[in-house]
């Protein structure tokens, strides 16, 4: 008798009690995620409950600086707070020492050599940072030497967490604003450096029931809380005694969000992995969940390190699968941009390969081609970001997420390099947060509201996804990354009805092709695309 995982059960990540995302692996952003936001949310949670509770009776504050918490959760909550701070105390003190660079140091420097600066630097930072001048001789900057960092008391595999538990609907809370802790008796946290092979060996499964007993003992539990762990797996079922008919073939399959699976002369390529559960009751609505991965992926490509294309928990659950992880080259080693390829190792994924823009890698029968990426990132210094051209025998495939068309001359000079593409994926939430509501923690000081406003995390309007596509020559045309998934929840908090310009903007785009005599849909849950031979 073999035993695995049930198919409801959750496995959140979690760094220093809050739900994991990829920002909070470097401990220079997790340093100033904790002084400039998540201590911020606790205290006035702590403060005023009630004014949390309040709020969230209204949607438009569901993505807001508050904490969902359960009945109940007031002194868990509290008592958690009051013991993590020691632990957290060189976090804070990192995240003081780059107030201090940046607030303090740098402004002084105006040209004069930097030399006798190094002296000066707060002792988190000596000799893990570089400063320099830009081109003008006049602006400081620096960077930070990430290895460094990584090997300092700042960085804590054991602020490092999964909690497991079962759902029995896509409906989740927003995740990224409430402490991961133990609320009730069925949930079950674990602490576990998130790049350990005890983690593989769970989501693998296949496991006989005295390796359950000694996995439960090395991830710490005893007792009740190891009853109830064990009562997270169930009997496999016998293997099929043959594949289902068409399980080789060459597909694309839409899965939700960003999420694209493809498959090509037998090799898999997952595009932004964020992947539905299954196990309750949506099997009617034929969705494309973990069952209806293969046993091997080859390539996972990540368009840009945001919490919808790169979600810790998926990805942890499917390590085990994947061959490659290809992401857009990183060079910032900045507090808005860190170094995603050292994150992914820390997560435990051992081949990571970065592209440069227009640089490709070669697949059985075709290609991956990084394209540039613009836009969606609030005019902050990004790099880490791109689209994929997956060529398929000569059909071509761009997944250009969140992609904006700022620069109208940008995709001509790309098609003058690398020719027609055949089929685009492209995101229209062409509304998007303001920059301050992922990065505000990392900047030094506040943005004016007005200039917050105008400065926004979105993609393409109808304007801008319509030259794409006319530039392009693209006969296909898919709207996908919109967050309408219901299984979101965790990590976005997006309505829409048919007045939001998002939606009038992607209506819009379909419409437009459609009366070309092109292919066009505004992508859903899951669908099966036709690949062109």
């Amino acid at each position: 008798m073999s035993l695995s995982l049930r198919k409801n059960v959750i496995a959140e990540p979690a760094v220093a009690g809050w739900y994991a995302w990829s920002y909070l692996l470097p401990p220079h952003t997790l340093a100033k995620y904790l002084k400039n936001h998540y201590r911020n949310v606790v205290e006035s949670y702590l403060d005023k409950p009630e004014a949390h509770r309040t709020a969230l009776k209204q949607a438009r504050f569901q993505g807001g600086p508050f904490v969902h918490a359960q009945e109940g959760s007031y002194e868990k909550i509290r008592n958690w707070y009051a013991s993590s701070r020691e632990r957290l105390a060189p976090l804070v003190e990192l995240a003081d020492a780059v107030d201090e660079l940046e607030q303090k140091i740098l402004p002084e420097l105006t040209g004069a050599a930097m030399e006798s600066v190094y002296g000066r630097l707060p002792e988190p930072l000596a000799g893990r940072v570089e400063l320099f001048y830009n081109r003008d001789n006049r602006t400081p900057d620096y960077r930070f030497i990430e290895p460094l960092l990584y090997a300092s008391p700042c960085f804590d595999p054991g602020l490092q967490q999964v909690r497991f538990s079962r759902i029995t609907a896509d409906a989740r809370s927003f995740a990224l604003t409430t402490p991961v802790l133990e609320y009730t008796p069925d949930q079950v946290l674990v602490t576990v450096p998130l790049d350990s092979p005890l983690l593989d060996t769970v989501f693998r499964g296949g496991l006989e029931p005295a390796e359950l007993d000694r996995v439960t003992a090395e991830l710490g539990l005893e007792g009740e809380r190891a009853r109830t762990f064990r009562e997270f797996f169930e009997q496999d079922r016998e293997p099929a005694a043959a594949p289902r008919p068409g399980a080789d073939d060459d597909v694309i399959e839409y899965v939700g969000h960003a999420c694209v699976f493809v498959r090509h002369r037998g090799t898999t390529f997952l595009v932004d992995p964020v992947i539905s559960y299954s196990g309750y009751s949506h099997e009617s609505d034929g969705r494309f969940t973990f069952d209806d991965l293969p046993e091997r992926i080859d390539h996972v490509m990540i368009t840009h390190n945001h919490q919808d294309h790169m979600l810790l928990e998926t990805l942890l659950k499917i390590r085990h699968r994947v061959g490659q992880v290809v992401i857009a080259k990183s060079a910032n080693s900045s507090l808005v941009d860190p170094d995603l390829k050292r994150i992914l190792h820390h997560l435990g994924f051992r081949d990571v390969v970065e592209l440069d823009d227009l640089d490709s890698i070669r697949t059985p029968g075709g290609t991956i081609t990084a394209l540039p990426f613009l836009g969606e990132h609030g005019d902050i210094r990004i790099r880490t970001k791109c689209g994929w051209l997956l060529d398929l025998d000569g059909t071509r495939v761009l997944f250009a997420a969140d992609s904006t068309n700022i620069s109208p001359q940008l995709y001509a000079q790309v098609t003058a390099n690398v020719g027609r593409v055949d089929t685009v994926f492209i995101g229209m939430e062409s509304v998007g947060a303001p920059v301050s509501w992922l990065y505000g923690p990392l900047f030094p000081e506040k943005l004016e509201r007005r200039t917050d406003a105008g400065r926004r995390l979105k993609g393409s309007n109808f304007e801008q996804a319509a030259a794409i596509v006319d530039t392009l020559r693209a006969d296909s045309v898919y709207v996908y990354a919109m967050g309408q998934e219901p299984w979101l929840g965790a990590v976005m908090c997006v309505e829409y009805d048919e007045k939001h310009p998002a939606m009038i903007d992607s209506d819009k785009l379909v419409a437009y092709v459609r009366e070309r005599g092109g292919t066009s849909k505004r992508l859903f849950l899951h669908e099966t695309i036709a690949v062109r031979p």
